[in-house]
């Protein structure tokens, strides 16, 4: 018995780390024929868009053949989601182009081991990230900021594709500085490369929307290096790719220097946050649409180990396609064998086919690009954003603004620290309630809502709806100490119910005591409840309970008020009622159980009914208010 225990147990360690243990085993046949289909869709939307992602990270599009398979295969073997897609991202892509441009030119030994490194780094950060059990990191986002982050990095992505579709030369600096270069250049367009390319955009959307089934972007690619071939684009003056070197890298270690891992390490951070931000929300919706469970921990260290195989095969960071994984998902993907069967035929593809591509033209893979990047602007969800929560617009807005000012990396500074402040600004709001007993019940809500509630004349029972700290302590102490004062009858005992605040610092422990001490000047006594266990460890740390009693201190609501109540004379009849609907409740409840018992429960049940029923009819009142 042991012995099994000790297998079970070992046997889900291995599978904690290795997912592909957990399905793989249990691999049923019929399965094979729906992820063989989907790792040929993912391939036909990978070849295009992985050659295109590359020119974005600044890489020759070969090395998307590099960094591709091995992704694949690595978060085949680590990652928990069975449909999500993880190769070529144009937002990675973006990210790694900002990072490592200012260190090195695009096309030099040195940019391309950087960009390998900072794949590697990022790969490690993430691993690290899961291990450690950091899988809340996605949470630095607010989903409105990463709308407008995303949003952001696609209309940079556009902007460096626009001199590819009119021929022009293409600029440099943020969003604002490449489109006047554009604008100011526009009389130099070169007019064969402009009608290849909008004729490329068209003819993807046309084929997407009229024949949803076919691989789009492939088809448009095959289709212009044939023209390509056959009218000699490139005599005409229309930039084509040119010769792409066939065959796989060999995984290397970049030769970098010290200071220069040391450099990438900032870059590194931001990629790995923003990868797995992408990845976990799509991921999340495969499980709950295929009813099986993924580990956000888990996710990091699939994602890690994706970008840390993609560096040492001297390709570029990857990340989560939501594209490709629709489409793989669409085309009948079960588990994560469609990205090993893509693996395999992209490796394929790079040992034999790759020399065919020379005479593509840029601008189709420009608009391979453009088209791909609609998705990623965000413009319904920000809509959507203006009309429930205009600072949730704002903060999109803003988000936007600062990538398209400050490039992909200062932009998601930018965007972290919004979210941030934006957390930290609406816990600090004061928000109180004013709790009362709902009618004929025993538990107690906010007042605003249900003005029906019962009160009890001189005790005041209030609740922060926010859990206390440094930013709010103040103005909820202040507006405690309002609704004091202005009411009537005169309140007796405040009730402080804690239940939101899981834990005090040391600024909300100050606050509570300079309360209790400008409620005792008003000769208020000061009562608490529903404190969870580190606030009131909290507290007795602080020494607070020397200062109030700790019999006001209770575990309910309830309690506190029977006690007040017992305290206290009380005009009316608010004492009878609460014994009144205490009865009535449990009445109810008797009722309930009496729908369907045993002959033996039944006599219990309904004797207990009975004599409810007598002590209800003694205790009625001719009129509550």
């Amino acid at each position: 018995m042991a012995s099994q225990a000790t297998r079970n147990k070992n046997r889900l360690s291995i599978t904690r780390f290795l997912p592909i243990m957990s399905w793989l085993p249990n691999y049923q046949r019929i399965w094979l024929r729906g992820d063989v289909l989907a790792g040929l869709t993912v391939l036909a939307l990978l070849i295009p868009e992985g050659m295109a992602y590359a020119e974005i990270a600044g890489m020759p599009p070969q090395t998307a053949f590099y960094a591709a398979p091995i992704g694949l295969l690595m978060y085949a073997i680590f990652g928990t989601s069975r449909q999500l897609v993880v190769a070529v991202s144009a937002a990675i892509a973006t990210m790694s182009a900002a990072a490592i441009g200012p260190l090195a030119a695009s096309g030099s030994p040195e940019y391309a081991a950087l960009t390998a490194g900072l794949a590697i780094l990022a790969g490690l950060v993430s691993i690290f990230a899961g291990l450690f059990k950091l899988g809340r990191i996605a949470s630095f986002f607010s989903e409105s900021v990463l709308a407008g982050f995303v949003t952001g990095l696609a209309l940079t992505i556009a902007i460096k594709q626009v001199p590819k579709l009119f021929g022009l030369e293409g600029g440099a600096g943020n969003f604002w500085e490449r489109l006047y270069e554009i604008i100011i250049h526009l009389n130099e367009t070169h007019l064969l490369t402009l009608v290849v390319g909008l004729f490329s955009i068209a003819l993807i959307f046309l084929l997407e929307h009229r024949f949803h089934k076919l691989p789009a972007a492939l088809i448009v690619m095959v289709l212009g290096i044939i023209l390509s071939s056959l009218f000699a684009f490139e005599a005409l003056g229309i930039k084509v790719v040119g010769d792409i070197p066939a065959g796989l890298a060999p995984p290397i270690l970049p030769s970098l220097a010290l200071d220069q891992w040391l450099l990438l390490i900032p870059a590194a951070l931001g990629l790995a946050l923003v990868n797995f931000a992408e990845a976990y929300g799509p991921a999340r919706n495969f499980s709950a649409k295929h009813s099986y469970e993924i580990s956000a921990n888990q996710e990091l260290v699939g994602l890690g180990a994706a970008n840390l195989g993609a560096g040492f095969f001297q390709g570029f960071s990857i990340g989560s396609s939501l594209s490709k994984s629709a489409a793989n998902d669409r085309a009948g993907a079960k588990t994560p064998v469609a990205l090993i069967v893509c693996a395999f035929l992209t490796i394929f593809v790079a040992l034999f086919f790759t020399p065919l591509f020379a005479p593509l033209p840029e601008a189709v893979l420009a608009a391979v690009v453009v088209v791909a990047i609609t998705g990623m602007i965000k413009v319904k969800a920000i809509r959507r954003l203006y009309h429930l929560n205009r600072m949730d617009f704002t903060l999109a807005i803003v988000a936007i603004f600062g990538v398209l000012t400050f490039e992909a990396l200062q932009g998601l500074m930018i965007a972290v620290i919004l979210s941030l402040l934006a957390l930290v600004w609406r816990a600090s709001q004061s928000k109180l309630s004013v709790l009362g007993r709902e009618p004929g019940r025993l538990i107690f809500s906010d007042n605003r809502w249900h003005p029906d509630n019962h009160t009890i004349p001189g005790l005041m029972i209030l609740r922060p709806d926010e859990g206390l700290f440094f930013a709010n302590a103040d103005a909820l102490r202040n507006e405690i100490i309002t609704l004091v004062d202005s009411a009537q009858p005169p309140v007796k005992v405040v009730l402080l119910d804690l239940e939101m605040s899981n834990q005090l610092d040391v600024p909300s422990m100050d606050m509570l005591v300079e309360l209790h001490e400008e409620l005792v000047n008003r000769n208020i006594d000061m009562w608490l409840s529903r404190l969870h266990g580190p606030v009131r460890r909290a507290l007795e740390r602080g020494n607070f309970f020397q200062k109030i009693n700790l019999k006001n201190v209770r575990p309910r609501n309830l309690d506190s008020m029977l006690e007040y109540l017992t305290a206290d004379i009380i005009d009316g009849f608010e004492d009878i009622e609460v014994v009144r609907d205490g009865l009535k409740m449990t009445q109810d409840v008797i009722e309930k159980l009496l729908t369907n018992p045993t002959e033996e429960r039944r006599e219990v049940l309904e004797n207990y009914h009975q004599k409810l029923a007598e002590m209800l009819k003694a205790t009625k009142l001719n009129s509550i208010k």
